[in-house]
């Protein structure tokens, strides 16, 4: 029986553009980051339409591919950068490929890519193209997940570990312990159709390409100190609906009000600030992308 992806899959695209952040993680430590990534893309069957130019910003190289006209553009970087990205390229008829080089790489890993960009290159020659499900909050997108509540605060702490060593680890402890210990408060209410929820922490995850069309919820009612901690590792490990106090629930839209005028929201790991209530969806339009190969 086919993947569901076949039911998708159109001829794989051959002309190409690179864009890199070069300031990401992974790519910063490479030795030369695009002659390697452009060698390894010729390999895989890519023809590159210009030579890429990490020198510039994320969105000049990618206003210089679209203006080129490729096929497919690999965009190198974490998963903040990936979904500026998708906003420019999804209306663009061009698809995205996905090439990991940030910290944490949720999207290269739901696409079953490696966590090494030249293992990434490798595994899509011979690539599928698949519509991606895309989520929308208050007109901004996100590629994997948006999360509302005092915990997204601990996202600007990590931002200050990056590049600090172990030193930079000290201020995110920190905030992540105050968020244990701070009493818990009520503060959002979810409504998920007819149905009002109060919580502490909202996450609202996209479906995979090949699940249903409905956006995951679960709302987090922090229960004490260990039943927080306990949450905590169950969400690290990616299984939040397994621990104590989170209600789950399965919709295409959801609206979350909380008791100030603004919230605090991650969208792919990149803290923002919006206006209640917080407006959630599926979009319509679909973001194409190259997924490797079932074997």
């Amino acid at each position: 029986m086919a993947h569901p992806a076949e039911a998708v899959r159109r001829d794989v695209p051959r002309r190409a553009a690179l864009v890199l952040n070069a300031s990401a993680g992974t790519i910063a430590a490479m030795p030369d980051a695009a002659g390697s990534l452009a060698a390894m893309l010729d390999d895989a069957g890519y023809r590159l339409v210009a030579p890429a130019q990490p020198d510039l910003s994320v969105d000049h190289q990618i206003d210089a591919a679209l203006a080129l006209g490729p096929e497919v553009i690999f965009v190198a970087g974490g998963d903040g950068t990936l979904r500026g990205a998708a906003g420019r390229i999804a209306g663009s008829g061009a698809v995205l490929g996905v090439l990991p080089g940030g910290t944490m790489n949720r999207m290269a890993a739901r696409l079953g890519l490696p966590a090494d960009p030249v293992a990434a290159v490798r595994s899509l020659a011979g690539a599928t193209v698949t519509d991606l499900p895309v989520g929308e909050a208050n007109g901004e997108i996100f590629l994997y997940q948006a999360v509302a509540g005092r915990a997204s605060r601990l996202v600007r702490f990590r931002e200050m570990q990056r590049g600090a060593g172990v030193l930079g680890w000290i201020p995110l402890a920190r905030a992540a312990l105050r968020l244990v210990l701070r009493r818990p408060g009520r503060s959002l209410r979810l409504r998920c159709g007819e149905r009002v929820r109060r919580a502490d922490v909202a996450v609202v995850t996209v479906p995979l390409p090949d699940a249903p069309a409905l956006l995951r919820v679960e709302a987090v009612r922090r229960s004490g100190v260990l039943g927080t901690v306990h949450q905590a590792w169950c969400w690290v490990r990616g299984r939040l609906a397994a621990a104590p106090a989170v209600v789950t629930c399965e919709r295409p839209r959801l609206a979350v009000q909380g008791r100030a005028a603004h919230l605090r929201v991650t969208l792919d790991g990149e803290l923002h600030l919006m206006a209640t209530p917080l407006r959630i969806r599926l979009r319509a339009e679909r973001l194409r992308v190259l997924r490797p190969p079932r074997g």
